[in-house]
């Protein structure tokens, strides 16, 4: 009889085990589900896109400021316009586009993944450290590349993490490589962030509290 009724105890406490085993999740979990658009920009070529950045780039500074317009800009504009009408790209269309398809880049942005809200999760990155304290870290970003907020661009905010970490970490290097666990929080922030090359406004969709940090050691 003993036995029959430790049974269920034992199943109980290996089922309540298994799910306190965080969930090992990448970067990609984290975006939300998007509904699906046409991006006319991205069949473009490195040179398209570069010509397309050039030739708007002049042509925005010659309505605003046209007296910074030198004749060697109005050449390179010409040239990078003659370039995309020989290669039939409707110049026109596509700057009318570019905001559209900017505010649905901001809004995929901010997609977060609702599946994840308050689970244990497990996944790797790097340190961005926000503060320092003797060399110590207790709180940082978590971000997907190296150089990433600082010298590179600043990524989506479906992209950083804001971590509080248990105990201070010593930061071996400005962006070491750690692996996180904790319970991830969907927390919509903005931050102005004091960084080495400067201040960087930087919103961030999701946080971990009590998070047990540890070194990381990448295995291909």
């Amino acid at each position: 009889m003993r036995k029959l009724l430790l049974m269920p105890l034992l199943l109980c406490f290996a089922a309540v085990a298994q799910a306190a085993q965080p969930i090992k999740i990448t970067w990609q979990d984290l975006q939300g589900q998007v509904e699906p658009y046409e991006d006319p920009f991205a069949d473009l070529t490195a040179d398209q896109t570069y010509n397309l950045s050039i030739y708007g780039y002049i042509s925005e500074i010659k309505k605003s400021s046209p007296d910074k317009v030198t004749e060697e800009m109005e050449e390179e504009a010409a040239a990078a316009k003659a370039q995309l009408i020989a290669e039939n790209i409707d110049i026109d269309y596509l700057f009318k586009q570019r905001l559209i398809i900017i505010e649905k880049r901001k809004k995929a942005a901010l997609i977060t993944n609702d599946l994840l809200a308050d689970r244990q999760i497990q996944m790797a990155g790097y340190m961005l450290a926000l503060e320092f304290d003797n060399g110590l870290v207790t709180e940082f970003l978590l971000v997907p590349t190296i150089g990433a907020c600082s010298h590179k661009p600043v990524p989506p905010a479906n992209q950083l993490i804001f971590v509080k970490a248990q105990k201070a970490i010593a930061a071996g290097s400005p962006y070491m490589p750690v692996q996180v666990t904790g319970t991830l929080r969907i927390t919509p922030q903005a931050k102005d962030l004091y960084l080495v090359d400067g201040e960087r406004h930087i919103e961030m969709a999701y946080s971990l509290e009590d998070t047990k940090v540890e070194p990381f050691i990448a295995t291909h």
